[in-house]
């Protein structure tokens, strides 16, 4: 009983201060953002919509409303899946093989980015707040054919994103936006969700 009285205490007191290490003072986060992507390469925008990026981002508050942000990027295409019902009204899936990236011979995408931004936010609320990022993104894409490279470039772009974010008292906080990626020969526009701890 001891014991446990202790540890209630510690984690009482551990959440008390962290309130208050919150309340007084957050200039830094981190994160993970994650999203459903569609794409246009070489102008072409068939067959593009298959694409999974994940974000996950430092970002440190240089004054009211204004953080710079460093982030690392990663997209990938995800094959179809193809299920049929048979009589019994049992499933089976498979994966769709016939699934080619932007009409081309290629049937699997990867993309690697680091990020530099500017972060401004709109304080709606105590809580919520709306949110614009502009920034320079190091890109390096590649198509692979039966996991041969096909082609693919590397280079510095833009990338754009807008949003809304809710944050907690204790520094938790989620949000939902909009991003778009200029690489050059390849444009992504995705709907992202993500969380993040302040402190």
């Amino acid at each position: 009983m001891k014991l446990l009285n202790s540890a209630l205490t510690t984690l009482l007191s551990l959440s008390l201060i962290s309130t208050a290490v919150y309340c007084e003072e957050s200039k830094h986060t981190v994160g993970l953002v994650a999203g459903i992507a569609s794409g246009e390469y070489k102008n072409s925008s068939k067959d593009g919509d298959g694409f999974i990026q994940s974000y996950l981002f430092y970002n440190y508050q240089v004054i009211d409303n204004f953080s710079v942000e460093i982030g690392y990027n990663g997209a990938t295409e995800y094959d179809s899946w193809d299920c049929k019902e048979d009589h019994n009204d049992n499933w089976t899936c498979s994966w769709s093989e016939n699934n080619k990236i932007f009409n081309m011979d290629v049937d699997d995408f990867e993309l690697d980015g680091l990020v530099a931004a500017i972060k401004g936010d709109i304080v709606i609320s105590k809580r919520n707040s709306l949110y614009g990022k502009i920034g320079a993104q190091y890109y390096d894409f590649e198509f692979t054919g039966n996991d041969h490279y096909i082609e693919g470039d590397s280079g510095t772009g833009l990338f754009l994103e807008a949003g809304w974010q809710y944050v907690w008292d204790l520094g938790i906080g989620m949000n939902v936006g909009v991003r778009y990626q200029d690489m050059g020969d390849l444009t992504l526009t995705s709907s992202n969700v993500g969380i993040s701890y302040s402190f």
